[in-house]
């Protein structure tokens, strides 16, 4: 008997949920950006036909953009989309990308990978 009413119960608290949820309009939006540069190297028991091989990362930097302001550290850019652009990491030496070579794999050359994060960032203010 008492199964009968759960359904009931059910809709009232999902009306009385969706009654007292709010909506925010968002009067300014604050576009943020994450550019970076990293080293990476690429492992394999054999680099031409391994199809997925491991990939190691070094060093790298990055640099938080905002609404296209030059941020601090920034030293290339604005780019043709408005971003800016950390200083360049180190190439890892010949030593750094023995040392994380596991037997048998062959190492690939360092190769430097621009990256960048949209971050959309919603505000009312």
């Amino acid at each position: 008997m008492q199964m009968r009413f759960l359904p009931s119960i059910i809709t009232a608290l999902t009306a009385l949920t969706l009654t007292s949820c709010s909506t925010t309009t968002a009067e300014q939006y604050e576009a943020t950006a994450l550019t970076s540069y990293s080293w990476q190297v690429k492992y394999a028991n054999d680099l031409t036909s391994q199809p997925q091989p491991r990939i190691e990362t070094f060093a790298n930097t990055s640099i938080l953009n905002r609404n296209g302001l030059k941020p601090p550290g920034a030293v290339v850019g604005p780019d043709d989309r408005g971003l800016w652009w950390p200083t360049l990491p180190p190439r890892p030496s010949v030593d750094e990308v023995e040392q994380r070579k596991k037997s048998p794999e062959e190492a690939g050359k360092p190769e430097l990978v621009k990256d960048v994060k949209y971050f959309p960032d919603l505000w009312s203010g």
